[in-house]
């Protein structure tokens, strides 16, 4: 009874992390009693407890302790073999409660999973847990399967797990659609659903290619946008995914005529939060993307003043070096964009500028270990550099940036690849030139 105060508490403090803790550890102590149903009951009261701790504290730590905890109750996993549960013949499993609650807590360690074969594995069986809940033990002979709003969610949980196995994406898709057709008037479950099924459909995109996928996602997002209100934080949290959509769809096949829907939904998304916000680099930069894919189609050179703008908004608010680095070395693309137009020098002067400062920003992200990610960015800057600084007739400077790109590259997976060579065939003909 203490442990489910101390939850309740929690969630209207807030939550609040220290009362979660608390209610964990009652409902924990609880759970040593030797009655069958309490375990149970106490088990899946942990599991919701830890899940929302998980999110508080972001660790997996109190995931990993509630799968612990509620395996050894739930069983092998449903279809798995040699255990209880739905093994594929429509036989419900016993103890829906302790499948959905495992399903929910393995679904959650998905996004803190890096491996991707551990990843699909812990999909998997988040997918069999959650299938095993979602039939529902019958009232009698011949009962009908549940449904209504507690099924649609279990549906939506369902289809997050199976998007993440390539495999199942029909599946996922179908369980959506019965949710939305299930959820009646409840707008948050719906747009969670809407949301799921364009994350499905950009899945098909990565799967098959099909730019008809993320045309489909598109729409997804734009049923669910027009469901929030403008001030809700889930309004703020659609436009960016949407924006990436029509961004990647404009870059496909026959894409012009997504390009200014992109760049409308992309400046909504920089609007919806303010520049003090953490996200607010990441939103400029992916709008300057569309301001500059629009000019690759128009040709006009207004877009990338605006993208030229909204770089150096970028990189005052990041605070997050590879960040910084990417937004300089696109500050360093866009000056040689607008010499396109202008033929003035000293855009280029700009965009070795620019890319200089790349290269700081990648070496400081490399101190912080990113593996090879911004060691392959500053060799690329460099690179760059010294592609510009040869345009500019300065072929020191050049032989000096290409060098250090060539370095840069022998430390990278991508330089025993081959990328190097490029760069070696310039110092080759720049020294051979001095």
């Amino acid at each position: 009874m203490l442990g489910r105060v101390l939850y309740e508490r929690a969630l209207a403090a807030g939550p609040d992390a220290e009362l979660l803790a608390a209610a964990d550890m009652r409902f924990a102590a609880a759970g040593a009693a030797a009655d069958p149903e309490l375990r149970r009951d106490c088990a899946v009261r942990r599991a919701e407890t830890l899940i929302r701790l998980s999110t508080l504290r972001d660790e997996a730590g109190a995931l990993r302790e509630a799968r612990a905890a509620l395996e050894p109750l739930a069983g092998p996993a449903p279809g798995a073999g040699g255990g209880a549960g739905d093994g594929g013949d429509g036989i419900p499993a016993p103890y829906p409660e302790l499948h959905l609650a495992l399903g929910r807590v393995l679904l959650a360690l998905l996004p803190r999973t890096p491996d991707p074969a551990e990843r699909t594995a812990l999909a998997e069986q988040a997918a069999a847990r959650l299938a095993a809940a979602l039939i529902a033990t019958p009232a009698g002979p011949g009962a009908p399967v549940r449904t209504g709003p507690g099924t649609a969610q279990v549906r939506v949980e369902l289809a997050d797990a199976l998007r993440h196995l390539p495999g199942r994406l029909e599946e996922a898709a179908g369980q959506l659609e019965a949710a939305l057709a299930e959820v009646g008037g409840d707008p948050e479950l719906r747009v969670t659903a809407l949301v799921c099924l364009a994350r499905v459909h950009r899945e098909r995109y990565a799967r098959d290619a099909d730019p008809v996928a993320l045309e489909d996602a598109a729409e997804a997002y734009g049923r669910a946008r027009r469901l929030i209100p403008r001030d809700a934080e889930a309004f703020a949290e659609l436009l960016p995914e949407w924006g990436d959509v029509l961004l990647d769809r404009a870059r496909a096949a026959d894409g012009r005529r997504f390009t200014g829907a992109a760049v409308r939904v992309l400046r909504e998304s920089r609007a919806a939060v303010a520049q003090s916000d953490p996200g607010a680099a990441h939103r400029l930069l992916r709008l300057a993307t569309g301001l500059r894919l629009r000019h690759t189609y128009e040709g006009d050179p207004v877009d990338l003043r605006e993208a030229e703008y909204l770089l150096e908004l970028a990189v005052r608010h990041s605070r997050d070096p590879l960040e910084q680095a990417r937004v300089w070395r696109d500050h360093g693309d866009v000056q040689q964009e607008i010499h396109g137009h202008t033929r003035a020098l000293e855009r280029l002067d700009r965009a070795a500028d620019s890319y200089r400062r790349a290269w700081r920003a990648a070496l400081e992200a490399d101190v912080e270990d990113r593996a090879d990610t911004a060691v392959q960015l500053a060799a690329r800057v460099q690179q760059l550099r010294g592609d510009v600084l040869e345009r500019l007739a300065r072929p020191r400077a050049a032989l000096d940036a290409y060098r250090s790109a060539l370095e840069l590259w022998t430390r990278t997976h991508e330089g025993a690849a081959g990328r190097s060579e490029a760069v070696r065939a310039r110092i080759a003909a720049l020294e051979a030139a001095l």
